[in-house]
């Protein structure tokens, strides 16, 4: 309950500045308490729970939005702007960003093309 009730949070607020102190106050348990729920549920601190939501939310961002621009759009998803937010990126997700920023925007387009053409004949190329 403790765990959802803070994933839920994150969902409402991962914009804003989080410290986890005032999450738990949020909820009337103890920031110890809130760790350890964490750590027996998820295996993971609050914190860093906290930052997946953040760059779970940055993919989904980039690929429904993929002609945003990059600071922009790390920062709608309250992450911190430099290096450090795209190597996080890259990490998690085990691609690079500007390969990932590509094939979003190619698949938009082709999904644009083929909402202007959704004959099947269009989709193939002449040989």
């Amino acid at each position: 309950m403790v765990v959802s009730r803070t994933l839920h949070y994150f969902a409402r607020h991962f914009r804003e500045p989080i410290a986890i102190s005032d999450v738990a106050g949020h909820l009337g348990i103890s920031e110890d308490c809130l760790d350890f729920c964490f750590d027996q549920t998820r295996g993971m601190t609050p914190a860093e729970a906290l930052l997946q939501h953040r760059l779970n939310r940055l993919f989904h961002t980039i690929t429904e939005q993929p002609k945003q621009g990059l600071r922009k759009a790390i920062r709608s998803c309250g992450l911190g702007e430099g290096g450090r937010t795209v190597e996080l990126f890259e990490r998690t997700f085990g691609i690079e960003m500007p390969l990932f920023l590509l094939t979003c925007r190619r698949a938009a387009e082709d999904r644009a093309f083929r909402r202007l053409h959704p004959s099947a004949d269009r989709l193939v190329l002449p040989s």
